[in-house]
């Protein structure tokens, strides 16, 4: 592996001719004696003045800066194309969690990850590549045409980068696993291949990658071209969408399992693109982070939950509460319980009739002080708060404690053919004995069939959300949609294709 030292390429050709030239001359003097002297006097003055302009090298020529490493990688890259041979390859590894390997750890332990993840990867590849630290937790690599770079070649490169990491407890000191997300491009699966589109190509695969993290590995193919393309474009979109109205809530029933009456509705996010219809959450919420609109849409989603129980109220349908999922990052925000408890003010809706969702999955982890005093502060506020997702994080019950939780959501996955799954049913029932030890609700999502409603009902389930009851709707649709359901004796009613 061909490290990086920093010494500019010219003080490098300057120190290699002062050794050229002292040789020439030492060999001179042994062959033609006083000739060969005269001839090294001759010679001396243009060493010695090689030599003032190869010493003292200040520090900044030595080691590159930020603004060096992006130009040097992709000369190197722009070098290895001229190179007749096999493919040549960008590959950018990044290692995963990276600001909170800092925040938990602190700054030594960050560097000693740096520098253990450089080696790592070094480690693994040939004496030609080259390798920098780009920035942050990213190392980009210029791969050298010396090797076949298939995609199986990469592929176990790739995964013999993360092994290394992965042992870093055990050959460090490091006090963490170390894992990273690469993305790669080979010249030879780029139209046109230049320097600069392998590096554009390793960014779209690595991008790819971070979705699928921890650990994963993406090549860059035409396919993740064209999508890298859509998701630029959603990005841009998103960031007048909300000018445009075009992201709003829709409400889907929950319904009490007992007496079949409505225990409330979850506000679920949905983006009417003026293109491309109603576009999954799962596709535009990265775009919406990227774009740094995450706390636009908190704000929006608590505004039109606070306004659909104003619209209820005024209707005549009794709504008990309502559900808002909120991001981890969202929960991170210093002036999220100013905001929530300012919307409800403004609106004079108790605080109990709020709910907020919180993925299993955030309070799994106890290091993030912000998103613990934010849930306590909005507990002490009034605000239930229901644990979304069960069953996926591990979370302890110590923390379900803690974080005041007043209902638990099974996910979805222990619920579907529970009705003929023996094992399912003995899971569900043993996070039901759980919940009611510990005096919390329980709700189960996704059920879309009768057998999978009656099947939890008679395991003492307490509230139920789900297809087999309505698709998520907009807020005009709901009241029409309680009026049928409630006049069936609660038998799913047949929505119109809007409605989902």
């Amino acid at each position: 592996m061909r490290k990086l030292t920093g010494i500019p390429e010219q003080t490098a050709h300057r120190a290699l001719a002062i050794v050229g030239f002292a040789a020439s001359c030492i060999a001179a003097f042994v062959i033609l004696g006083t000739t060969g002297l005269f001839a090294g006097m001759i010679f001396a003055p243009l060493l010695s003045v090689l030599a003032l302009n190869t010493r003292d090298v200040p520090a900044e020529d030595v080691e590159l800066s930020k603004q060096q490493k992006r130009p040097f990688i992709v000369g190197c890259l722009a070098r290895f194309l001229g190179h007749i041979g096999h493919p040549t390859v960008a590959m950018i590894v990044e290692i995963d969690d990276f600001d909170r390997l800092e925040e938990v750890y602190g700054r030594q332990a960050l560097e000693g990850a740096l520098t253990f993840a450089q080696d790592s990867i070094e480690t693994h590849l040939t004496a030609d590549d080259v390798t920098v630290h780009l920035d942050g937790p990213r190392f980009v690599s210029a791969l050298a045409p010396q090797g076949p770079h298939d995609l199986e070649t990469m592929l176990n490169t790739c995964t013999r980068i993360q092994h290394s990491m992965a042992n870093a407890p055990l050959v460090t000191e490091l006090p963490v696993q170390l894992s990273a997300s690469i993305g790669f491009a080979a010249s030879n699966r780029i139209e046109r291949p230049t320097a600069e589109r392998l590096m554009e190509g390793a960014f779209s695969a690595l991008a790819e990658a971070r979705r699928k993290a921890p650990n994963a590995v993406r090549g860059f193919s035409k396919s993740i071209s064209i999508k890298r393309a859509s998701d630029i474009k959603i990005v841009k979109d998103a960031a007048r969408a909300f000018e445009r109205g075009e992201i709003f809530a829709y409400f889907q029933p929950q319904v009490r399992m007992g007496d079949g009456s409505l225990s409330g509705f979850e506000a679920l996010t949905r983006w009417h693109h003026p293109e491309r219809g109603i576009v999954s959450p799962a596709d535009f919420l990265p775009a919406l982070e990227q774009a740094g609109l995450m706390q636009q849409l908190g704000d929006t989603m608590i505004k039109q939950a606070i306004q659909a129980l104003t619209f209820w109220d005024k209707s005549g349908l009794k709504v008990p509460r309502i559900g808002v999922n909120f991001s981890t990052h969202e929960l991170r925000n210093p002036r999220l319980v100013d905001r929530i408890a300012m919307h409800l003010d403004v609106s004079n809706i108790a605080p109990e009739r709020l709910v907020i969702e919180v993925l299993e999955t955030v309070i799994a982890s106890e290091g993030d002080d912000d998103i613990i005093g934010n849930l306590a502060a909005l507990a002490d506020l009034g605000c239930g708060i229901d644990l979304d997702d069960f069953g996926t994080g591990y979370a302890s019950i110590t923390n379900i404690k803690r974080f005041s939780v007043g209902r638990i959501k099974i996910d979805r996955s222990f619920v579907t053919g529970i009705d003929s799954d023996p094992e399912q049913q003995n899971m569900v029932t043993a996070i039901l004995n759980m919940a009611d030890r510990l005096g919390v609700r329980t709700l189960a999502e996704g059920i879309e069939t009768r057998g999978e409603r009656d099947a939890l009902r008679r395991l003492g389930c307490e509230d139920a959300q789900g297809f087999y009851f309505a698709r998520p709707m907009p807020i005009q649709e709901t009241v029409d949609w309680a009026a049928a359901y409630f006049g069936t004796a609660q038998e799913p009613v047949r929505l119109t294709k809007r409605a989902g």
